[in-house]
């Protein structure tokens, strides 16, 4: 049945879990070293993804009631132009060479591109964006100003805008826009619609692309890693692990093949329950039965031997899900 629903088995699932709170443990300093044969979760993922214990963006849930700038998160097709506003436009970006971010101001002379690395989201760029923007100003001793950062991620103005923080990088764009408004600046964060037109969005797009191209230079994570990175590794590793398992009951058939289960007592008939014309037993399932032709020919073509069924391990789950084994 977990073949069938693509679920994995679950002493698979109970070690995932187990090694998703070792990992969680440890990167939040609370793992205690123990020889228990339990730790030994630990040592394996690390073999299997030494970046797992990387610094990671969860932090401990922060209330913060008294923000000093501003969050306007509707449209405005005028950018919010004000002759007196300094406008600094920035984006993320996340391609198949890596994440990056780009600023960009006519106002300050700013143009900036910086890539972060493969493991980060685009979320983290977007808010690598503001944060740099912010350091800018600071780095230009900008005083007495009104400051419009324009951005097309909602998401990080939302999160920005909420009284609970639980992000490292969140916290730290907080304190550097904080520090900002303290030059007596009034610091206003602004969606924009990516997209659409717009001279300054268009170029901090660019800029932002161009970034997530560049080659980053240094130890790799930059910032810290999203906190359902790990989670996301350790689940790929299940799924590899699942393939492998259920490789391994079709070839030696001790799955939920009524043959087996007949034998084991569980029900009552040992015949195939599509066609009804032979035992139920893996090689009949993949290779022969009648009732399943369709199936097998859509996921896995016409195979007449089990090791070329296994050859094909994603056609075999395909065709397992498809089948539902349900009665």
């Amino acid at each position: 049945m977990e073949a069938m629903l693509n679920l994995p088995a679950l002493h698979l699932f109970i070690k995932q879990e187990a090694a998703s709170a070792a990992v969680r443990l440890k990167t939040q300093n609370l793992w205690k070293t123990s020889r228990s044969p339990h730790a030994e979760v630990l040592h394996e993922v690390m073999q299997k993804e030494p970046s797992l214990l990387a610094v990671s963006d969860r932090f401990p849930k922060q209330f913060i009631f008294d923000k000093k700038y501003k969050i306007q998160l509707h449209e405005d097709p005028h950018e919010g132009i004000n002759v007196k506003d300094l406008r600094i436009f920035t984006d993320g970006s996340k391609t198949g060479s890596g994440t990056g971010y780009g600023i960009f101001s006519e106002d300050l002379n700013i143009q900036i591109a910086a890539p972060l690395g493969a493991h980060n989201t685009v979320f983290q760029a977007e808010c690598m964006g503001i944060i740099v923007a912010a350091t800018a100003t600071l780095s230009r001793k900008v005083k007495d100003h009104s400051i419009r950062i324009l951005t097309d991620s909602k998401s990080v103005l939302q999160a920005l805008q909420s009284d609970i923080i639980t992000s490292k990088l969140i916290y730290n764009c907080h304190q550097f826009l904080t520090e900002v408004c303290s030059n007596n600046n009034n610091v206003t964060l602004q969606w924009i619609k990516g997209h659409s037109g717009s001279r300054g969005n268009d170029a901090a797009d660019e800029l932002a692309r161009k970034g997530s191209e560049m080659v980053a230079i240094g130890p790799e994570p930059i910032v810290p890693l999203p906190s359902g990175w790990p989670t996301s590794v350790i689940r790929s590793h299940t799924k590899e692990l699942h393939n492998i398992y259920w490789t391994q009951v079709i070839i030696t058939g001790h799955g939920p093949f009524n043959k087996h289960l007949f034998n084991l007592g569980v029900t009552d008939s040992p015949l195939c329950r599509a066609c009804m014309e032979a035992e139920e037993t893996a090689a009949h399932i993949v290779l022969e039965c009648t009732g399943l032709a369709n199936y097998r020919a859509k996921h896995l073509g016409s195979p007449t031997t089990l090791p070329e069924v296994i050859g094909d391990t994603r056609g075999l789950v395909k065709y397992l899900e498809e089948l539902g084994w349900q009665d």
